[in-house]
């Protein structure tokens, strides 16, 4: 990638966080927790911890103030240093999103997002940042915020702070319709995205890939985030298996959540270069976030190429 230009960002990255819509859908795969992991009875962490409410009216995320500073807070981010507390409790259990109700999918994310804030304050936290937990918002078939028009998605808007699910996600994806854990997949590669917001990650490499004024360095940068988010799903996963119930028989379904989104997947192009990642490199990071509490292992930004594509 071409080294950044020397001037302030600020305008550019101001317009990104205006007009930025993360529509990511997160894949993981379950190949990486061993038996032990499912079935251990270890103390649960951080369960004294008071989860807030969600917040409506988050503090500002950072901002890089230089194109210079911008590639430190990808690289090196305080947040790399950290371990995320495993196992953790979450009360949140498997829904089906094809029958659920819009309230009853609400309800849902709404606590899933208690167990993802209980399993990220530690590392955020300890990195000198804020954790925000999100509001939940149901929609339809289309959504307008402030992240401008969405389609049939789910998604992390930077310029709110808040989450998002379409209640017709469902027949958009219908190879992973019919797995229980598809809603919890997706849900917790969204709150990967809200973790980059919040430690500066996210703007940052938007503003560089804008800045580089390429598409296909663009692109690297969009699917690092997303590889990134993988990486980050997969890890609170491990998190919570124990306590939600995860089985090894499992695997199978959550390879075809994560086969179902690859972008080449998606589009039946086996060659494509586009912004989320192959189905082997989401695998990839998936599995990596499985495998690990060490943040620093998903550092996305730091590996070649070929591991993001």
């Amino acid at each position: 990638m071409p080294a950044p230009r020397r001037r302030n960002p600020l305008g550019l990255v101001l317009l990104a966080v205006i007009g930025l819509t993360l529509a990511a859908l997160g894949g993981l795969v379950i190949s990486g927790l061993s038996a032990d992991s499912l079935t251990t009875t270890a103390a649960y962490q951080n369960d004294d911890y008071q989860v807030p409410p969600p917040d409506t009216s988050p503090p500002p995320i950072p901002i890089p103030e230089t194109y210079e500073q911008a590639e430190e807070w990808i690289t090196q981010s305080s947040f790399y240093n950290q371990t995320a507390p495993a196992p953790v409790r979450c009360n949140s259990r498997p829904i089906n999103v094809v029958t659920a109700r819009d309230a009853q999918l609400k309800a849902h994310f709404e606590g899933l997002m208690e167990c993802l804030v209980r399993v990220w304050e530690p590392p955020i936290t300890d990195a000198g940042f804020v954790i925000v937990r999100p509001t939940v918002t149901i929609y339809g078939e289309e959504l307008t915020t402030k992240c401008g028009k969405s389609g049939i998605n789910a998604f992390y808007c930077t310029a709110d702070q808040q989450v998002y699910y379409s209640n017709l996600l469902p027949e958009a994806l219908p190879t992973a319709r019919q797995n229980k854990w598809t809603a919890d997949i997706v849900m917790a590669h969204e709150f990967g995205h809200a973790l980059q917001g919040r430690t500066g990650i996210l703007i940052s490499a938007h503003a560089l890939g804008q800045n580089s004024g390429d598409e296909g360095t663009s692109l690297q940068y969009a699917r690092r985030l997303e590889t990134q988010a993988d990486c980050f799903s997969g890890m609170f996963l491990r998190a919570v298996s124990q306590s939600i119930g995860v089985q090894q028989q499992d695997e199978d379904g959550i390879l075809q959540i994560y086969a179902a989104i690859g972008d080449d997947t998606l589009s039946g192009k086996p060659d494509i270069v586009g912004n989320h990642g192959l189905a082997r490199s989401r695998k990839y990071w998936g599995t990596t976030g499985l495998g690990t509490s060490a943040v620093g292992e998903c550092n996305t930004f730091t590996v070649p190429s070929r591991l993001v594509r």
